[in-house]
């Protein structure tokens, strides 16, 4: 662009002139800027319109390109239909991919079970080894038996078997014997006791009663002692009873033995020695009416220094009196 037009000055003021020129090249200064600004820029459009000519003539190549090749692809439905049946075997290969994941065995697993058929391998080819020299050994040890007499040793050898198996037989049928005999003695026991027991009970039974309705009493077979009171059903072991209850029972199979005595006629007293001391009172005055019911065809004897606790037993007191010499 042209300069600009500078005024100039009074030439009167020589600094004011001075001034002005510098204004002026520096306008210029300016103006040259500008210009070769704008040079430039002309010459970079006319390079911009030629790049762009030249990609408008590439684009266009590229398009042909493009309508060529999207002429020689296949219909749109046959593309769908492609795709869905690579959908499909997609799937299909991930869902069995799946499965033999799952179902693949473990690969530290297998390489113990490997390892353990090779050392199960390697122990069975030792113990073929061993058992072929065990052969070997035996096979040595049998022919030199063989030239033993070997036929003699066999033939005694089953004279002795035949020998035992007669000593087993008569030793079997004297078990069977022993055990015949075994069972009549125990069956003759059991009958004894039976026999013996047998009158006790019935002796005991109403006395018993008098404390516990319905109760019963059993006696061991062994000891011939009282065992276990059944009573309301259940069957308590001597033991597991109270001290009140053991000594009541005590007292009345020691009556019982008497009048079992009596009955046979060999009367024999019964003495009582503080023989209810843990006998609650309501049980003391059912033995008081067992101890007055047997008194009938007994003698009893009860001593006590519980006077208190003996008062209403009933029958006749003993005193002590004083002898009078020459009475």
């Amino acid at each position: 662009r042209d300069p600009l037009p500078v005024e100039a000055p009074a030439p009167t003021d020589r600094a004011a002139i001075e001034a002005n020129a510098r204004a002026a090249r520096a306008a210029e200064t300016e103006a040259r800027a500008e210009r070769e600004a704008a040079a430039n820029a002309a010459r970079a459009a006319r390079e911009a319109e030629f790049r762009a000519a030249h990609e408008h003539t590439a684009l266009a190549n590229r398009l042909d390109e493009a309508r060529a090749a999207l002429s020689a692809l296949p219909e749109a439905t046959t593309l769908d239909a492609a795709l869905a049946e690579s959908s499909a075997s997609a799937d299909a290969a991930g869902a069995a991919h799946g499965t033999l994941v799952a179902d693949a065995p473990d690969l530290e697993a297998c390489k113990a079970s490997r390892d353990r058929a090779a050392a199960a391998v390697q122990g069975t080819e030792q113990e073929i080894n061993a058992q072929r020299i065990r052969l070997s050994e035996l096979t040595g040890i049998i022919g030199i038996i063989a030239g033993e007499g070997v036929e003699a040793e066999l033939a005694d050898t089953r004279e002795r078997l035949a020998t035992a198996e007669r000593t087993k037989a008569a030793l079997e049928r004297e078990v069977a014997v022993l055990r015949a005999l075994i069972g009549a003695l125990d069956t003759a026991q059991q009958a004894a006791r039976d026999r013996y027991f047998a009158p006790v009970l019935a002796e005991l039974r109403p006395m018993l009663r008098l404390l516990w309705p319905g109760a019963e009493l059993r006696f061991d077979g062994e000891s011939l002692l009282p065992a276990d009171l059944v009573r309301d059903g259940k069957v308590e072991p001597i033991g597991t009873l109270s001290g009140g209850t053991r000594e009541q029972i005590s007292l009345l199979v020691r009556l019982a033995f008497a009048r079992l005595l009596a009955r046979s006629g060999r009367h024999a007293p019964v003495i009582l020695d503080d023989a209810l001391v843990y006998t609650d009172d309501a049980r003391m005055e059912a033995m008081f009416d067992a101890l007055t019911l047997q008194a009938q065809d007994l003698q009893i004897l009860v001593l006590s220094c519980r006077n208190r606790a003996l008062r209403d037993l009933g029958g006749r007191k003993l005193r002590f009196e004083p002898v009078t010499p020459g009475v």
